[in-house]
């Protein structure tokens, strides 16, 4: 018995016996067993489902979907194949059961989150992109050669991820004496993709390569001034760009140099992330100088990245500019920063309340930065989480810290593990913090 996907999986478990009804006396011998779906899997289909297969078969040169009963347009999309050609179905096809199927089928499950608006349709679409990029060639230019899909592609593609991009290999048809000793390590131009993908919110790249196994050269993982300056223009394309994410990559500091030449024209960005790369304190400086020149940024996150003294203190700099009005969130996690470089954050968030979340996790503290993370505590009057595990403080250090917080009326949320303070210190902590929290719910 053929059942109709718009009818729930849960429906059938409702009519399925329990372990008792089945033992019951005569059940056995029952000769209508109505919860039984597969009692006509031995007879022949009906000509209405011999049309519907038929229907389904001829769909390139007959697409009739739209042309048939809404009953019959679901069995069809049950049966209708989940590799029929995109220019195709995109147009045509807006039911979520097809695109569901065809997602699964050909990516498996969904890796990244999920907007409150997605759909089936604009998830398959997402993917089929990230890997029409991710397997692009660029000695063959492929990214030339996508404007007709990307078109159609475009109304339902808001956000990108990119998790690795493949290097330059001799194309097949180059001789043997025109291969050059070292490959070039530019990967594919973005920006006819970016032309086309005008919708873009979100952008997430990776450069580097997945599974090369023995193939593996150290080129594979190179990224090249150039790749960044053509990003950085590309990025221009995307009026509606909110989120940029460029992590797990070897951006060092004239990589994001030229990279901000070119977000210094971008007036929509509101999140960047550059996390896990190594900008160092000149990459610094150079975010910096894209917050003092008037960027509408909300959310910095440099984790990982080699920043020391110069750069956070061009950083506080940053945050101390009038033109810096929306910033509100900075990660600085696994930063050499020590004292020196918390000091450079941390004399701006005494001068002013724009800052209302922190990230000082592991960052190397030295023995007197703990004192100094107090003294600031008392003195602000913005942040409401701040990150300071896996950062020695002890019980001195702790002593301090539920002072602090006892001062402080706007911090709600501390995160304060591996700092080997006392189980006494944290419930005194806890107890402020809440009390915070319930400050601000009844405001």
């Amino acid at each position: 018995m053929k059942i109709p996907y718009i009818i729930s999986n849960n429906a059938f478990n409702v009519y399925l016996p329990s372990s008792q009804t089945l033992e019951l006396i005569g059940e056995g011998t029952r000769k209508i067993v109505a919860e039984n779906f597969n009692w006509d899997n031995s007879q022949c289909p009906s000509l209405k489902e011999f049309c519907i297969q038929s229907i389904a078969e001829n769909f390139k040169e007959k697409h009739l979907l739209n042309e048939i009963t809404c009953s019959d347009k679901v069995a069809l999309l049950d049966v209708l194949a989940v590799d029929l050609p995109l220019e195709l179905v995109i147009p045509l096809v807006n039911e979520e059961h097809y695109w569901k199927r065809r997602y699964s089928e050909t990516f498996g499950t969904i890796h990244h989150h999920l907007p409150e608006d997605w759909t089936w349709k604009k998830v398959f679409l997402e993917r089929y992109v990230q890997k029409l990029i991710e397997e692009a060639e660029p000695q063959y230019n492929d990214e030339e050669t996508f404007n007709e899909i990307l078109d159609l592609c475009c109304p339902y593609v808001s956000c990108v991820y990119i998790d690795q991009l493949r290097v330059w290999k001799p194309p097949l048809t180059m001789e043997k004496e025109d291969i050059p000793e070292e490959y070039p390590i530019e990967h594919i131009n973005l920006m006819p993709i970016c032309k086309k993908l005008s919708n873009i919110e979100e952008l997430h790249i990776s450069y580097g390569m997945k599974n090369v196994g023995e193939d593996f050269t150290w080129n594979m993982f190179k990224v090249s001034v150039s790749d960044c300056q053509k990003l950085g223009k590309a990025l221009l394309e995307l009026r509606n760009l909110r989120h940029l994410s460029i992590h797990r990559s070897p951006i060092g500091f004239k990589h994001c140099q030229a990279l901000v030449q070119g977000l210094v024209k971008h007036k929509t960005l509101e999140e960047l992330d550059l996390s896990n790369c190594e900008i160092g304190d000149a990459g610094a400086l150079c975010i910096a100088y894209y917050i003092i020149e008037g960027s509408s940024l909300t959310s910095i996150n440099l984790a990982n990245n080699q920043v020391g003294k110069i750069g956070a203190e061009g950083l506080g700099f940053a945050i101390l500019s009038e033109k810096c009005e929306t910033l509100s969130a900075i990660d600085l996690k696994m930063n050499p920063l020590g004292t020196d470089g918390t000091m450079g954050i941390m004399r701006a968030l005494v001068r002013c309340s724009k800052i209302k979340r922190l990230s000082f996790a592991a960052c190397v503290f030295d023995e007197d930065t703990p004192l100094k993370i107090c003294q600031m505590l008392k003195l602000n009057e913005s942040l409401k989480q701040l990150d300071i595990s896996s950062n020695w403080f002890g019980n001195d250090g702790g002593d301090s810290l539920v002072d602090a917080v006892s001062v402080n009326t706007t911090i709600e949320w501390l995160d304060y593990r591996e700092t080997d303070i006392s189980q006494e210190q944290c419930k005194a902590i806890d107890e402020y913090l809440i009390k915070n929290r319930n400050k601000e719910a009844e405001e």
